[in-house]
């Protein structure tokens, strides 16, 4: 049996995220089920781009002071550490999202994932062998190719710099991608995933979707179970999240609802209303005939909207087939090249690159 915890949390005010994380850890044994005295300790949160807090894009700076201040309680030797998506430098994002100021405040130090390890062929950010415990802090978000991005997927970020493109480009579809993303947690299995689910994102997520008030926090060593409940939680089945699917058959954690104890709230209690989810995601929920029928007349593109595209040109740089270039002073997309990866809509620092069906066409569009 796996089992983690859900406490309520409507906001980020100090105490009240700390009682909440306290709480949802004591509730699986305590952090010191997980953290033995003096062991040295990695933080790793969701910090896919610079963001605002308040945009739900990244773990919240809150959040993490929260868990520095439990996990001082057994160890004071901790660091916090993540690899942002593309060409982004780390400090950049470690500014804009607060986790400099955290550090500072509550006196720990921040990580660069400069140096590599190879493990099976995938090259890892070698401090994740130079720790004792890694704890995992995702933000809980939809996301347009992987349905959400979790506790699992957050271990994709030890994976350092632009090899999570080259992952992309040898993992052209969501099947794929998601058994790459699962090969990866099993190399990693963080000792403890806390997520954040006190301000999730429902709609496009990861980066341009909208802020959902869903007021959880959550815990335990298995994050496939927790990614199922959270599945639970929005409604839709866990077993269609491919990532929770393939390391759930793999034998990395737990999906199916009889194998999962629930301490603190249930599912049902916390359950999201109007919670949406990538549009794209409806075609999954048709038979599969259908969907092949409307793919082929309707078929997903990404699209880039010029009215917000700033022409910083970062998704050019980023692109794994080069299906991005600069046409007479905008951006213009291949679609014959493109993989749909969303490398490139991920990374967008204005959100203007998504996905769409082709005949849903505005002037403004690219």
């Amino acid at each position: 049996m796996s089992q983690i915890s859900i406490v309520r949390c409507a906001e980020y005010e100090q105490d009240r995220v700390f009682a909440a994380v306290e709480q949802a850890l004591r509730l699986i044994g305590g952090i010191e089920a997980f953290v033995q005295p003096g062991q040295k300790v990695l933080l790793k949160p969701n910090l896919l781009k610079p963001a605002d807090p308040q945009d739900a894009v990244t773990t919240h700076p809150e959040f993490i002071r929260a868990v520095i201040r439990v996990v001082k309680t057994r160890t004071d030797r901790i660091l916090i550490g993540d690899s942002p998506g593309g060409l982004v430098k780390a400090e950049t994002v470690y500014e804009r999202c607060g986790i400099n100021r955290i550090a500072r405040e509550e006196n720990v130090a921040t990580v660069r994932f400069d140096r590599v390890k190879t493990i099976d062929g995938i090259p890892f950010a070698a401090i994740k062998d130079e720790v004792d415990v890694i704890i995992s802090l995702p933000k809980f978000k939809t996301h347009n190719l992987t349905t959400i991005t979790n506790a699992v997927k957050n271990v994709f970020g030890l994976v350092p710099g632009l090899y999570k493109v080259h992952c992309h480009k040898q993992a052209p579809n969501a099947g794929v991608f998601s058994g790459v993303i699962a090969k990866i947690y099993g190399l990693v299995k963080p000792q403890l995933s806390i997520v954040d689910g006190i301000l999730a994102m429902d709609g496009d997520g990861p980066s341009g979707g909208n802020p959902y008030q869903l007021g959880v926090v959550a815990a335990g060593s298995d994050a496939v179970a927790l990614d199922a409940v959270f599945s639970k939680i929005i409604g839709i089945d866990p077993m269609s999240v491919g990532s929770t699917r393939q390391a759930h058959r793999l034998g990395l954690g737990r999906a199916d609802a009889a194998s999962i104890t629930i301490a603190g709230e249930s599912p049902e209690s916390v359950k999201a209303r109007g919670f949406q989810v990538p549009k794209v995601l409806m075609l999954y929920r048709l038979p599969n005939a259908v969907t092949r029928i409307i793919g082929r007349c309707i078929p997903l593109v990404m699209a880039v909207d010029r009215k917000k595209c700033t022409l910083c040109r970062m998704c050019m740089k980023l692109c794994p087939q080069q299906a991005i270039r600069e046409v007479k002073g905008a951006i213009s997309l291949d679609s014959r090249r493109c993989i749909a990866c969303l490398c490139c809509s991920e990374m967008c620092p204005v959100d203007a690159i998504y996905l769409r069906f082709l005949r849903w066409r505005k002037k403004h569009e690219a």
